[in-house]
């Protein structure tokens, strides 16, 4: 009993770890942010984003339902409390740093299906190892980093532990252990009706969600056929009754399926409902209330759209896979070690016993199942020549559930391989990789939309920090333009930037440019139609507030230009500029001559080591203050 304790209580402190590790600002990869909260900020809040090309080109290939459910509704409740916090005098909560925490925790409150998939199973078959299977998975760093974050893998990692554990629980009887003597069977006499409806329907998000979820759940959806039609408590029974237990799956999938086409179809504009010949709008909504016998005239021109399938056609196409890279077939070897560590030779173990006793008429027919569900996804995976290690993650349900009856027999050595690897992990890719880019993303917000009392001193506007500006100014005398230069960065994701795209024409305007991972050449001459060449440096009288400097072409536009840039980027090389100079030197004979000379110098308005040009240097990025004060 007091073991049990212990292992709940450290099971409950990796969740409050969980809950830390979605506030960490590590950015694995531009997908976490550009494939759902990227455009549920623009849909949602009104902000000006880029819209990946999924969204974007026709046909569009990347279903909006998984994104407006996980990001937009939560978003949306992020609205709603505004609304409350406004109300009772609390402000505006709408900020960078809200909007990152609202996506964040939506992901890891959805995580914990992961945890109920493995506890239902864990409970069903080794109750007495529940626990340690919590363990191992909520001690993960997958769980900890990868499924905080709002992949569209972490969503089908979710969709297909739900899915399993819907079969598996429809399957199997309560007690499945509690078997009378000779009777081998742990199968129930009937798939129950609702769950049988629910893993319809959970099939049809996922296939919506991603289109591999179809890789790894082909054989989760041929063991519960397997079970419908040739199980063992199957024998005897009529087709009817067997295609009447099928039917709630199918209309379950047909159903979501539907809605999920029609939704599509509406957001990117494919298909119209009219009503009366005129295009629905909310203002019918209080008319079919008013007089339902209305709902009759409702029709729609257009075609509906098919997102899944077009994200097949476009991704079998090679010289489309080539622009988002091209990797060895061998390379979800390494993938698959390195998201699972140790836990990769305890799998390879059990796989190679597990695979001489695979069957569906094996006693615990859900390692079958699952161990088949790995197999196939992870084989058909590594035949596509565009590799991820985020493609494996729903690698982590048979690499947890497979082992999970033996874990309390690890030696001891085993469990400190495996705290130190995820640990080290955590710190990666939580703590260190590209982290600088939402910390700094937070700041920008502040500084290019939040400023007050802006004073005209010699032809620059000096201004005072303030809270986010919630009133622009049209037609104002001056407009305030910032420009955001990101170099050798991840994408910034502009929804954290919170710039509203009603703001384009009043008196505070922001642009962003992307340079990636552009040469210098390309840095240069963007800055060249920015930032004049010859100044002198910054005063101290402007440290600590914002500067405009007034455009040469505008006298009331007054811009200011930064860049941000990771701190380890050399820059030097840049800003130099050269100029010929005459100088005179004696020979032997002590005649004079005049030479030629080149002569290179810094621009000295760019001087880096200057503190006062740099608004914030941090471990990972620097924001440098690029503005030119007249001699």
């Amino acid at each position: 009993m007091i073991r049990d304790f212990n292992n709940i209580a450290l099971y409950l402190s990796l969740c409050v770890l969980r809950l830390w590790c979605t506030t960490l600002p590590g950015y694995i990869h531009p997908d976490e942010f550009f494939q759902s909260p990227e455009v549920m900020g623009g849909d949602v809040f009104g902000y000006e984003v880029f819209r990946p090309w999924e969204f974007e080109q026709s046909p569009q290939c990347r279903s909006i339902v998984i994104p407006a459910l996980t990001i937009g509704l939560p978003f949306n409740i992020l609205k709603i409390l505004n609304v409350w916090a406004i109300k009772f005098g609390y402000g505006d909560i709408i900020n960078s740093h809200s909007v990152f925490i609202t996506e964040r925790l939506s992901f890891f409150f959805l995580s914990f299906g992961i945890d109920y998939t493995v506890y239902t199973i864990a409970q069903l078959f080794y109750p007495n190892n529940a626990i340690q299977s919590l363990l191992v998975l909520a001690s993960s760093y997958v769980v900890l980093i990868f499924n905080t974050r709002p992949f569209s893998n972490s969503a089908e990692l979710i969709l297909l532990a739900l899915l399993f554990c819907t079969y598996v629980k429809g399957s199997t009887p309560k007690f499945p252990l509690r078997r009378q003597p000779g009777d081998s069977s742990t199968d129930r006499d009937e798939f129950p009706v609702n769950l049988a409806f629910l893993f319809g329907c959970i099939a049809a998000f996922g296939f919506f969600t991603r289109i591999t979820f179809i890789l790894y759940a082909f054989p989760i959806g041929i063991a519960f056929l397997h079970y419908i039609f040739l199980s063992a408590r199957a024998q005897g029974k009529s087709w009817h009754s067997k295609f009447s237990e099928l039917f709630p799956a199918c209309l379950g999938l047909v159903t979501t399926t539907g809605i999920c086409v029609l939704a599509d179809s509406l957001y990117f504009g494919t298909l119209k409902v009219t009503f009366g010949g005129v295009i629905l709008n909310n203002d019918h909504i209080f008319e079919f209330l008013s007089n339902p016998a209305k709902f009759m005239k409702i029709g729609w021109h257009g075609k509906f759209i098919i997102t899944p399938l077009n994200n097949f056609i476009y991704n079998i196409n090679s010289e489309n896979l080539s622009q988002h890279g091209l990797h060895p077939r061998y390379l979800h070897i390494y993938n698959f070690v390195l998201l699972f560590g140790p836990l990769t030779l305890l799998t390879m173990k059990d796989l190679n016993v597990s695979v001489k006793f695979m069957r569906w008429t094996a006693k615990r027919t859900y390692k079958t199942v699952i161990v088949y569900s790995g197999l196939f996804g992870f084989v058909l995976l590594t035949l596509i020549p565009h590799q991820e290690a985020r493609f494996l993650l729903p690698l982590l349900l048979p690499v947890i559930i497979v082992p999970s009856d033996r874990l309390h027999k690890l030696p001891i050595l085993f469990w400190a391989v495996w705290v130190i690897f995820n640990l080290v992990f955590v710190v990666i890719f939580g703590g260190l990789h590209q982290a600088g880019i939402v910390p700094i993303m937070q700041k920008l917000q502040n500084q290019s939309l939040g400023f007050k009392h802006c004073k005209n001193i010699n032809g620059y506007f000096r201004c005072e920090l303030g809270k986010k500006i919630t009133n622009p100014v049209k037609n104002q005398s001056e407009i305030f333009t910032t420009n955001i230069i990101f170099y050798k960065t991840y994408m910034p994701p502009h929804h954290l930037l919170g710039y509203p795209k009603s703001w384009r024409g009043t008196n505070i305007q922001v642009n962003i440019y992307d340079l990636a991972g552009s040469s210098l050449s390309n840095l240069g001459n963007l800055l060249s139609e920015q930032v004049l060449s010859k100044s002198s440096l910054v005063d101290n009288i402007w440290k600590g507030h914002i500067i405009f400097q007034q455009n040469n072409k505008n006298s009331t536009n007054f811009e200011r230009t930064l860049l941000v840039t990771p701190s380890t980027t050399e820059l030097s090389p840049l800003f130099i500029e050269s100029y010929n100079e005459f100088i005179s030197i004696g020979d032997h004979n002590g005649n004079k001559k005049m030479r030629l000379k080149l002569i290179e110098q810094q621009w000295p308005h760019i001087n880096f080591d200057h503190l006062d040009r740099i608004i914030a240097k941090g471990m990972y990025l620097n924001i440098y203050l690029l503005i030119s004060f007249s001699d």
